[in-house]
């Protein structure tokens, strides 16, 4: 606890990318590969069932971004329940680590961990995370809807664009059942959410 991204990764013999932008995801590198773990389908911790997350942060614990949890086919996921989702095996458990960003970092080596939660979703949180589930699956794509939605729909989960560019698309269906395709996209968990579990607070009212 404590230590920069910077001082692991010279631990583990890894370089630090220069600057502070275009380094998305090599935070999360760093921590796998400090606690062995890494990559293949299913939790990070397969053998405990344990799902690894980094969050970048600022003072206070505050996410400075929607926590990723996993990728979306449009076309299979109309036909999944939240009991056989993806999505719900990614969140049984989950390991958050928090790394807090200084204010004027010049690089992704200066974040340091700031906090490390163990967590899985009690009664209440499990149902708005289903929720929001079932408004995406039953409302949208089902319905040939999912270039409709936005991320201000779901209170606690959210779905937005993963693609790396224009080109990075997925099979879809359009309102007529005809065949479209769509920009990558995921399922995220809001800041706010992320916020209060780190801060050992309920995430709901």
């Amino acid at each position: 606890m404590g230590a920069t991204l910077a001082e692991l990764a010279d631990g583990l013999g890894l370089p630090v990318p220069a600057g502070a932008t275009r380094t998305k995801g090599w935070s999360g590198q760093v921590i796998e590969r400090e606690l062995g773990v890494g990559g293949g389908h299913g939790p990070d911790f397969a053998a405990l069932g344990v799902e690894l997350k980094s969050v970048p942060v600022a003072g206070g614990f505050e996410p400075m971004e929607s926590t990723a949890v996993c990728h979306i086919d449009p076309v299979a996921i109309a036909g999944e329940s939240w009991a056989t989702s993806y999505v719900r095996t990614k969140l049984t458990k989950v390991l958050f680590v928090a790394l807090h960003v200084p204010e004027g970092a010049h690089s992704v080596g200066e974040r340091r961990v700031a906090a490390v939660r163990l967590w899985s979703p009690s009664p209440g949180e499990e149902a708005a995370l289903r929720a929001d589930f079932d408004l995406f699956v039953r409302a949208y794509f089902r319905q040939g809807r999912a270039a409709e939605i936005t991320g201000h729909l779901g209170a606690v989960l959210q779905v937005r664009p993963k693609a790396r560019n224009r080109g990075d698309l997925r099979d879809a269906f359009g309102p007529r059942g005809e065949p479209i395709r769509l920009g990558k996209i995921g399922f995220y968990l809001r800041p706010a959410f992320v916020r209060a579990i780190l801060r050992g607070e309920s995430p709901l009212p």
